[in-house]
């Protein structure tokens, strides 16, 4: 069966945005909520992250829980669009830096771990399922190419990796019963990593983790190296793991201002040395056309997802509570919360 090319987003801020006052406007002037806006111009999936028990996010509320992604997947579904939801199994950003396991699982044994990430799954996706908004797809881990839930999942212990992703593997498998087939996701950090992709994969492999579907890679341009090392990655995948390929993040910034008083984590200081490129609207469309064109043209390639989209400088809505943003220069809606050309990109 040929699935449908992917063109998603992840907007995990959006509540915290709207709630602390956050506009969006589309190319005709009009205030519109910012998922319509989305679905508008192309974007056919949502994706959100997902915290056990967030304390630290955004100023007024911790909105990636349960209960707000509950709301969220309800939007995302009524909107007609597809939903992914990405399983940090953890309190706070889980990526290639830090994986630290929610407070509530401290102290336990690894086996006592993998039986609450099995009982955390199910009752997720028990919630949503309940409330209609069952996700399409689910991503055990965040950007788990070193590991997840340290210190018992890290790379020296393949086997613990193992251990947790296969009881969050049979979760969404057990979860699903005959209504569904959700589509589950492994995704790690190194997109332009050809030997380490494969390392990854063929480790997880020989320690039993062969039941998911797709292969989730980060690719930011800016710091993980040209195109073609994207493009050599997912050949090689296509004959040695022969899964289909998810680019689930990639961003580039339109702006190098920043409008509070946490620096942009990436300006044109880095884009042009790492890509001849400077920040700009242009630029932001040119590169998210050429890693979708880029996607599609592999035989494995499924689809990208561009991360965070609406996440524009909002006071109250930075990376932690009591910190500012330092992504909202890679937004496509500018300061005032209009629409940027470079959403036409997913038109292609």
């Amino acid at each position: 069966m040929k699935r449908e090319f992917v063109m998603g987003a992840d907007i995990s801020s959006l509540q915290a945005m709207e709630d602390n006052g956050a506009k969006y406007y589309d190319f005709d002037g009009k205030e519109k909520d910012a998922i319509e806006i989305l679905k508008l111009h192309g974007v056919n999936c949502i994706r959100l992250r997902i915290w056990n028990s967030p304390k630290t996010s955004f100023d007024r509320g911790d909105y990636c829980d349960l209960k707000n992604t509950v709301i969220m997947a309800k939007r995302i579904k009524q909107a007609g669009l597809k939903f992914m939801l990405d399983f940090h199994y953890s309190d706070s950003w889980a990526d290639w830096k830090s994986q630290m396991p929610p407070e509530e699982w401290a102290g336990q044994s690894k086996e006592r771990i993998a039986e609450s990430v099995y009982t955390y799954t199910e009752e997720v996706l028990e919630a949503l399922k309940k409330a209609e908004a069952y996700p399409d797809m689910v991503q055990i881990g965040n950007e788990i190419g070193c590991g997840l839930l340290w210190d018992f999942g890290k790379p020296e212990h393949p086997e613990n990796i193992a251990l947790f992703l296969n009881q969050g593997i049979k979760a969404v498998r057990e979860a699903d019963g005959e209504r569904h087939r959700t589509e589950i996701i492994l995704h790690i950090e190194c997109g332009a990593d050809t030997e380490r992709t494969e390392a990854f994969f063929r480790t997880l492999e020989e320690n039993g983790v062969t039941d998911y579907d797709v292969i989730g890679l980060s690719y930011y341009p800016y710091w993980a190296g040209p195109y073609d090392k994207l493009q050599k990655n997912m050949k090689n995948l296509a004959v040695n793991i022969q899964k289909p390929v998810l680019v689930v993040e990639t961003a580039f910034p339109y702006t190098d201002v920043s409008n509070d008083d946490t620096p942009n984590l990436v300006t044109s200081k880095l884009t042009i040395e790492a890509m001849g490129l400077e920040a700009s609207v242009a630029n932001q469309r040119k590169v998210t056309e050429e890693v979708i064109a880029l996607v599609k043209e592999e035989e494995n390639g499924y689809g990208i997802f561009y991360w965070e989209p609406v996440w524009y400088c909002v006071r109250g809505v930075g990376y932690m509570k009591g910190a500012g943003n330092e992504w909202e220069n890679q937004a496509m809606f500018d300061q005032t919360g209009k629409v940027l050309d470079s959403l036409h990109a997913f038109e292609a």
